[in-house]
């Protein structure tokens, strides 16, 4: 009769619940002797403060921007959406352009000459085909007409440079 009860029906043996709370109290001493361990193991605050000290007297000193390096006034200009010249089919292109100019004075410029500027580079992008602009090479042969073209309407030296912040093709 106990061996019996010590079967399960599908003839099986009953595992001891002995051999659970065993493991399971080793795995909690485990867990806790490392947890002591790593808190006892790791230095002070001040150990950590001379440290932080330490790395931060170790970085470099950051260059100076170049008069050519500094970030200029970035002006956006609202999206563009257009057809592009293509002949067989019709695709779209929508921009979104940012401009870099040298300064404060060269952003009020581009305000008062927002029409003049967008009708260019809506003139632009229309005499595009979608071969012209997909390639890395045509986004950039785009973006350098681009800054001729706002270039001659600002004057020289107002444009520092012609940021694509969105270019999408369909």
């Amino acid at each position: 009769m106990a061996e019996e009860t010590k079967k399960e029906e599908n003839g099986k043996k009953k595992k001891s619940p002995l051999l659970f709370i065993i493991i399971g109290v080793v795995i909690v001493l485990l867990a806790a002797g490392g947890g002591a361990f790593f808190l006892l193991s790791s230095g002070g605050d001040e150990e950590i403060a001379q440290e932080i000290e330490k790395d931060q007297a170790k970085e470099p000193p950051k260059p100076e921007l170049t008069a050519a390096q500094e970030i200029g006034i970035i002006k956006e200009l609202e999206p563009f959406v257009v057809n592009l010249a293509d002949p067989q089919a019709r695709h779209f292109l929508k921009a979104s352009i940012s401009l870099e100019l040298a300064d404060e004075e060269s952003g009020e410029l581009v305000d008062k000459l927002k029409p003049r500027i967008r009708n260019d580079i809506l003139m632009l992008f229309s005499s595009q085909t979608m071969e012209d602009i997909i390639s890395q090479e045509g986004k950039v042969r785009l973006r350098d007409e681009i800054i001729a073209r706002i270039s001659h309407i600002l004057g020289p030296n107002r444009l520092k440079n012609v940021y694509f912040t969105q270019f999408v093709v369909q």
